[in-house]
């Protein structure tokens, strides 16, 4: 019998609390019980075949996040994580499998609130499963956003389209390949809250929520909003900046706020945000040191936790890598117009 396996990480430390990687590979359900925590299963398998359960999971202080497959089928009954919303994507789904004895629906991805689960799970199903922290969700979106993600939910169902949930399936796939190929960027507080805000924004782009449209908002206040919320990122830290927490600091609704910065830059909050950072990161490579600061730690430090994505958009604005950035002759010098 094969038992779960924690993956330390490679590299510096570990400063984030609570983040790292696991590898699952197990052959027996009542240790696959115990190895899902921290959901309450009750595993009855199905047929007279072998089982067998994959697990490649990330870790966060707000969310779990992994991808998992089956060898044998299972009947799972109990109890969902408390304080934690659920979803699941499926990227290859057994012809049996059902969730509270319904198949999975078209026009959504299953989910659960804290509550009871009753699940049958079919041989070569794959998925990947997230969960994150209600709390945590709470404070970053909007009331009225989350709100109707917690109905969906409650339904369990978060509405979504095919095409669309394939998409989401792909990327966090690619997500959970990365991490768990260099999981030095868990060292970087900044690129782990950049990761975490990167998965709401994830799902939040995908989901077919009703929203207000733009006849419902007031100028007064987009234009309010926009102006409070440059003031807050002249002062913030960019690394852990986020459109979700710039909405609830300067107190309106991230519609509101999408809205209004397309009206005033023609472009998003986010993208506005990683703009900040992309410069910030030249200015950070331009004024170090011989045998300082690396790429990577400057890049992870402002949140880029996609090495390759980062060095690619890098290349695209400033026409160079970030590695020919640093090892010029040292060109900035931190100065200012006023004294």
């Amino acid at each position: 019998m094969e038992t779960p396996i924690q993956t330390p990480t490679s590299g510096p430390p570990v400063r984030t609390p609570g983040a790292f990687i696991v590898v699952q590979d197990i052959d027996d359900p009542c240790v696959w019980e115990s190895a899902s925590r921290p959901w309450e299963l009750l595993a009855s398998p199905l047929g007279g075949g072998p089982f067998r359960n994959r697990k490649h999971a990330l870790v966060t202080p707000n969310w779990l996040l992994y991808r998992e497959s089956f060898l044998g089928s299972l009947h799972v009954q109990g109890m969902s994580p408390p304080g934690m919303i659920g979803f699941t994507v499926p990227i290859r789904l057994g012809g049996r499998s059902n969730y509270w004895g319904a198949a999975l629906h078209e026009q959504g991805m299953p989910a659960t609130l804290p509550g009871a689960l009753d699940v049958r799970i079919d041989a070569g199903q794959d998925h990947v499963i997230a969960l994150m922290r209600l709390d945590w969700m709470r404070e970053q979106l909007a009331p009225l956003t989350a709100s109707a993600i917690e109905r969906c939910a409650l339904k369990r169902v978060l509405p979504t389209v095919p095409r669309e949930r394939r998409i989401l399936g792909i990327w966090l796939k690619h997500i959970l390949d990365r991490v768990h190929a260099d999981p030095r960027m868990l060292a970087y507080p900044a690129a782990v809250d950049a990761l975490e805000c990167d998965l709401l924004e994830g799902l939040l782009r995908i989901l077919c929520l009703a929203v207000p449209g733009p006849s419902l908002e007031g100028a007064r206040r987009r234009r309010s909003g926009f102006e409070l919320a440059i003031e807050y990122m002249r002062a913030a830290d960019l690394g852990s900046l986020s459109a979700p927490a710039l909405c609830a600091e300067v107190g309106v609704s991230q519609r509101t706020l999408e809205y209004a910065f397309q009206e005033r830059l023609g472009t998003s909050p986010m993208e506005f945000i990683r703009r900040l950072r992309m410069h910030a990161a030249r200015r950070a490579l331009l004024a170090a040191q011989p045998g300082g600061a690396t790429v990577t730690e400057i890049a992870m430090t402002l949140g880029f936790y996609q090495l390759g994505r980062f060095a690619a958009e890098y290349r695209t604005i400033f026409g160079e890598l970030p590695s020919v950035t640093l090892t010029r002759h040292r060109l900035y010098a931190d100065a200012s117009l006023l004294v």
